[in-house]
């Protein structure tokens, strides 16, 4: 009788999943992807909620083995409401690139500029953003604290690349509408993104400085200011123009911590007191058996990313240690040639997340090398 009812469940798990690939969008889990990507309220919370879910599901269809339909099926749930979730944060972080009133404070004069940003300057940080709007919105900003601006085509003209608010780089013509924001740029982002929703915002106490040496400035910034080692990095990238810096900023700014960031292109840990020598200009030497190597550390990531291997699990100081590692045993050829081949392995997820040391990646690419 056990059986008998086993393979009617079995039976119908698969009439169902069928239904639901080919009627996506009937289902609970079809409408709240299809929801998220039409832009409609659903709160990330409940999506998550919902992913983890299905993860569970797809781990007991794999578990109780029933089926390549079955688990066909729910694999496309969960990469559909995984896509949902990065397109809603994404959707999250856009800002219109619109102008808003700054109100001068020397002056008292109120002027329309648009936002723009130097690149390789401090990321925002989502988080602090969303801080800030309550703060803003609930009445309750400090309008004390400045918000230091500069013309964004000075800075060009100075060779700086300037990018507007969704990071399009600024031609100098086009630039004359827009402020660059030095201190204070998840405030005003923050004041951005109310003013797309409500309008008629103004950023109050600006202070618009004529700097020649941008880099000499965030460098006093950042001494007098609690700037973590990310932001460090970036003025770093500013002010050093070292392609080290430079490369670590953009890879921060995928979403890589520092740490990692500088074991791809490094092989080692780059520490914080070496950055900042390299902030007062002065003299520094990367750790010891240091070799900077950008077109390596970028083969790195991108042969991983070809394999399924997203940020979230490179920037987890295993795979690239575990890499490096069987590089030093088995040499630079055949670790490439590993990692080439991972692609082959299928990876997913739950085997991503076995990797919880050094050695779990380079059992992981011999594994592909053999495969």
């Amino acid at each position: 009788m056990d059986g008998y009812k086993e393979l009617n469940l079995i039976i119908k798990n698969k009439m169902t999943m069928k239904t639901m690939t080919k009627t996506a969008g009937k289902t609970a889990t079809s409408k709240s992807v299809a929801n998220a990507k039409a832009g409609k309220a659903v709160r990330t919370l409940s999506l998550q909620q919902q992913l983890i879910k299905a993860e569970r599901d797809l781990k007991n269809i794999v578990n109780r083995q029933l089926g390549e339909t079955v688990l066909h099926a729910q694999e496309l749930i969960v990469k559909q409401l995984k896509q949902a979730i990065e397109e809603k944060n994404s959707k999250a972080l856009t800002l219109k690139d619109e102008p808003i009133t700054f109100q001068l404070t020397k002056t008292e004069e109120k002027v329309s500029k648009k936002i723009a940003f130097v690149k390789h300057n401090r990321s925002i940080d989502s988080k602090k953003v969303d801080t800030f709007i309550a703060i803003i919105d609930n009445g309750k900003y400090e309008e004390a604290y400045p918000i230091i601006v500069i013309e964004a085509s000075k800075l060009i003209k100075a060779g700086y690349v300037v990018t507007d608010v969704n990071g399009r780089v600024l031609t100098e013509e086009e630039a004359e509408g827009y402020f660059v924001i030095l201190d204070g740029q998840h405030r005003s982002t923050a004041f951005a993104k109310l003013n797309s929703v409500k309008g008629n915002m103004t950023i109050p106490n600006v202070f618009v400085k004529d700097i020649k040496d941008i880099g000499t400035y965030l460098e006093e910034i950042n001494r007098v200011g609690n700037w973590d080692m990310k932001a460090k990095i970036g003025v770093a990238a500013l002010t050093s123009k070292d392609e080290l810096f430079e490369n670590m900023a953009e890879l921060i700014q995928q979403g890589f911590n520092p740490t990692t960031a500088g074991l791809i292109y490094t092989k080692k840990n780059i520490p914080e007191k070496i950055l900042n020598k390299v902030l007062r200009r002065e003299e520094y030497n990367l750790p010891k058996d240091a070799i900077v190597d950008i077109k390596r550390g970028n083969d790195f990531i991108t042969l991983c990313k070809a394999a399924k291997i997203s940020v979230t699990f490179l920037t987890k100081r295993y795979f690239i240690k575990g890499f490096n590692s069987y590089a030093k045993v088995h040499g630079e050829e055949q670790a490439f040639k590993a990692l080439d081949k991972l692609k082959q392995l299928e990876l997913n997820d739950d085997k991503l997340k076995k990797i919880k040391e050094d050695d779990d990646f380079q059992a992981m690419l011999q594994n592909a090398l053999e495969a």
